[in-house]
């Protein structure tokens, strides 16, 4: 039986080549990568875009008005947006910044907003059992959703990992769950 990536469950993931510094608050996480070949971000963009479309994610582009590079979808109920700078240290010497923010779908929030007022809607209507059923629906919904999310952020820091192996990017190791230096572009 092959895997593939949209069978992350399957996969049997790498050991972590660099610390990931997670933000729970943003419900996302960052990875730094130095190169001193000039590699620019719209390279490494393009390479991730060009692994994820042979296993067929729905891939978005940012347009220039959006606060993320790629939006990342699997299935219906999750996905990453993905935001990348470059930061040019002289000659060719470049540290490649990404931030991964793993996000609901639009049908994730709606489906959620919709059982908390089919919710509210059946406890004015005296029908409790209802809003019983309603609320173990939704614990269940959020439950997948919350899978399918973090099962997409592991996919794609491995995606991430396996382009940076590839293309010779070191990744810069993280203490303290802090960057070595934060960069601005790349705050929530």
């Amino acid at each position: 039986m092959t895997q593939t990536l949209t069978q992350a469950d399957l996969i049997n993931f790498d050991s972590p080549a660099s610390k990931i510094n997670i933000s729970w608050g943003d419900r996302g996480y960052e990875l730094s990568y130095w190169t001193e070949t000039g590699m620019e971000k719209e390279t490494l963009l393009h390479k991730v875009m060009d692994l994820l479309i042979a296993y067929k994610y729905f891939i978005v582009i940012d347009q220039g008005w959006s606060d993320w590079d790629l939006e990342i979808s699997q299935g219906i109920w999750s996905k990453v947006q993905l935001k990348m700078c470059a930061e040019n240290h002289g000659g060719n010497k470049r540290v490649l910044r990404v931030r991964c923010a793993l996000r609901m779908s639009q049908l994730a929030t709606m489906a959620m907003v919709g059982y908390c007022l089919f919710t509210i809607l059946a406890m004015l209507l005296g029908m409790p059992e209802v809003a019983a059923i309603t609320v173990t629906l939704s614990i269940f919904n959020a439950c997948v959703i919350l899978y399918q999310n973090i099962q997409l952020g592991r996919v794609l820091y491995q995606v991430l990992e396996s382009i940076a192996k590839r293309v010779y990017l070191l990744p810069i190791q993280v203490a303290n769950n802090k960057s070595v230096a934060q960069s601005p572009i790349l705050q929530p």
